[in-house]
């Protein structure tokens, strides 16, 4: 039984949400229905290990987006971003025992070949595939991320951004070290990064110590600062942004959105209720998805791997 098929047989959703449709003028075929299913599972096993735990959890970037502007995913988009402010992520850090298979809270020290800076909620029984690290061995299931929010000032947020940027592109170096047929801008990135003395959970500590320099200064400002290398380093809100959330309706769910999302979505977006163009719907991610097959197989399958 596929992931899609059990979450359909226990009611979680019901059949007619994997209908392909056209929404906002945009095709979502049954693949991305499959997908959003898989990371709709994946917030509500998440929201409930954080209920209770007593954490608060919130909705991020293009998935706040959606909330607010679709009542759901964005059509084109395949991926859903949480977010909790950084006492309560580190109490989330403690509890992967919570999470049973096929769910797993994945971090440095539950994945030792992890080298993303950042948390994800995987499913160890779908699959995705992104080029540059089809060869590090680490979960590979389709997932949703899980951020930390830091507090920052206004004079020190882009230099610790940057620093923590850097690091970044160490370990994405780390995760391409193994692949058999290297682009040149691999090679590059191998070479100018690449440190075989630091493992990725010594650089994730790095990252981490970098993100919470400020925890103990009265500042009135946070920001997002462990995010990926492409992300604009211009994101740095108000704290009251999170004081507390409201809930959206979200595909079939509700979500705990920010109660200052206009104000945080201004800042990520401007004009955040006007679409993008048609050409640039979609564009920005580059994995494969798989929800019918867990990592394991398909790696073995494909490349030999585990």
């Amino acid at each position: 039984m596929t992931e899609c098929e059990r979450i359909m047989q226990e009611g979680f959703l019901p059949i007619e949400f994997f209908n392909p449709e056209f929404i906002c003028g945009f095709y979502v075929d049954e693949l991305r229905k499959k997908i959003w299913a898989i990371e709709l599972e994946l917030y509500i096993v998440l929201r409930d290990v954080c209920d209770r735990h007593g954490l608060r959890l919130f909705t991020d970037g293009g998935t706040t987006l959606g909330a607010v502007r679709h009542n759901g995913f964005i059509p084109w988009d395949d991926d859903l971003d949480v977010c909790l402010l950084r006492n309560d992520y580190e109490k989330l850090k403690l509890l992967s025992k919570e999470f049973p298979s096929p769910f797993f809270l994945q971090n440095a020290d539950t994945d030792s070949e992890y080298g993303f800076s950042f948390m994800k909620l995987c499913n160890s029984n779908t699959a995705y595939d992104v080029r540059p690290f089809t060869h590090a061995l680490f979960n590979k299931g389709i997932h949703i991320d899980i951020f930390p929010i830091d507090k920052v000032t206004q004079e020190d947020y882009l230099i610790r951004r940057q620093q923590i940027s850097a690091l970044i592109q160490k370990n994405s170096a780390y995760m391409r070290k193994d692949l058999p047929r290297k682009l040149e801008c691999d090679k590059k990135l191998i070479d100018d990064h690449i440190d075989e003395s630091m493992t990725p959970a010594d650089i994730w500590h790095q990252i981490e110590r970098i993100a919470t320099e400020d925890e103990e200064k009265d500042t009135p400002y946070l920001s997002l600062l462990v995010s990926t290398q492409y992300a604009a380093p211009k994101k740095i809100w108000s704290k009251n942004i999170f004081d507390s959330c409201v809930k959206l309706d979200f595909s079939s769910i509700k979500v705990n959105v920010p109660v200052g999302y206009d104000e945080q979505l201004k800042i990520y977006f401007g004009e955040y209720m006007k679409y993008p163009p048609i050409e640039e719907r979609g564009k920005w991610h580059s994995a494969t998805f798989f929800p019918d097959i867990p990592y394991k197989q398909y790696y073995h399958e494909h490349y030999g791997l585990y």
